[in-house]
């Protein structure tokens, strides 16, 4: 009696072991990687690559030769528009000024005492006291003046502007990204002696293949990225297209602007990534396009498979596919897939139709 009670409590326990292992096994979910399908346009994920530069830039040089005596800007150093960036030894301009204002002043003291009697002989001859023949020479006389002043007036005028070419200005708020000579070096007339680019502004150009030339009015927002600057997105806009195809390349030059970032430019040369964003509904589709690993071949069958993901039970069902060509968005399906369903990208080899699962965390929904 007491083994019969022995066997049949063991066997109970046992029962009990096997009830609460498969309850236990009912609950493991498998964690899977997933995405939402959805129909994807021409420009998903495609990006443009294209090198920084100055949206406006410009290498400043004096008008005229001279000695450089005032020059202390720097490379990477920020200028405000009209900001004297270098200056010449302006002693041989003052001079040659002071020496023309002198020379100006002696011929309008000639050029009105010749008027004065120019205006005495008219007056004689007027009474017939005098001959004609002297008012003509006194009128070639104030001719004379005449000529005389407005060729120091000219020389004069000219001399101020050298001055002035003397004194080398920013044109606009910008920064200096080079410099070309030292302190108290001669220089010639249109010598280089900074390049200055414009401090608010950036620009950049792409290579816009063909068949997307037409579709960029419809673009809604772009971003560019410099790998150089980490995170940091930068809003952009299309300020030119090119008009003439590359002769190697056969894409069009477009390019974009954007503001200077705060605290840390785009620095002319940085190379950048630009995408496009198009208007809702402004682009066609090209298809639903889906990961070649999510793709598979059950056992037995020569049909391609997706494991779709029933979001009310969590868990999956394989569904036959009919796939089209395969390029950089992935492999096409042509039919059995809708938008807006769950499939699995990830580890499809290793389910099996009605397993509980769960979203992947850091991937996929």
């Amino acid at each position: 009696m007491k083994r019969l009670a022995l066997i049949t409590f063991v066997t109970l326990a046992l029962a009990g072991c096997r009830e609460e292992v498969s309850t236990e096994t009912e609950k493991v979910l498998r964690p899977v990687r997933t995405m939402e399908v959805a129909e994807t346009s021409a420009l998903h994920d495609r990006f443009f690559v294209g090198v920084a530069r100055a949206a406006k830039q410009a290498t400043l040089s004096f008008g005229v030769p001279g000695t450089v005596r005032t020059f202390d800007i720097r490379i990477g150093e920020t200028v405000k528009k009209g900001h004297h960036v270098a200056v010449l030894d302006t002693a041989p301009f003052e001079a040659e000024v002071a020496r023309l204002e002198a020379e100006l002043e002696s011929g309008e003291a000639t050029l009105a005492n010749a008027r004065a009697q120019t205006e005495r002989q008219r007056v004689l001859v007027k009474k017939e006291v005098a001959a004609e023949a002297k008012l003509d020479s006194f009128l070639s006389q104030e001719g004379s003046a005449i000529a005389a002043v407005k060729a120091v007036q000219a020389a004069l005028d000219k001399a101020n502007l050298d001055l002035s070419y003397a004194t080398l200005t920013a044109p606009y708020d910008g920064i200096i990204v080079a410099t070309y000579v030292e302190n108290f070096e001669e220089v010639a007339g249109q010598t280089p002696i900074v390049r200055i680019v414009d401090a608010e502004r950036i620009e950049m150009v792409i290579d816009v293949p063909e068949r997307f030339i037409s579709i960029l009015p419809q673009i809604e927002d772009i971003s560019v990225r410099f790998s150089a600057l980490g995170d940091i997105t930068l809003a952009a806009e299309i300020t030119e297209v090119g008009t003439e195809a590359s002769n190697t390349t056969g894409t069009f030059p477009v390019t974009v602007q954007m503001d200077q970032p705060e605290g840390a430019p785009v620095l002319p040369g940085m190379t950048g990534r630009a995408r496009g964003i198009p208007k809702p509904g402004a682009i066609p589709s090209v298809g639903i396009y889906v990961p070649a690993q999510a793709v598979f071949m059950p056992e037995g069958s020569n049909a391609p498979h997706v494991w779709v993901v029933d979001q009310g039970s969590m868990t999956v069902t394989e569904r036959s596919v009919t796939l089209g060509g395969a390029g950089s968005l992935g492999i096409a399906v042509e039919d059995g897939l809708d938008e807006g369903e769950i499939i699995v990208v990830a580890g499809a080899n290793s389910l099996r139709s009605g397993q509980d699962v769960t979203f992947l965390k850091g991937g996929g929904n």
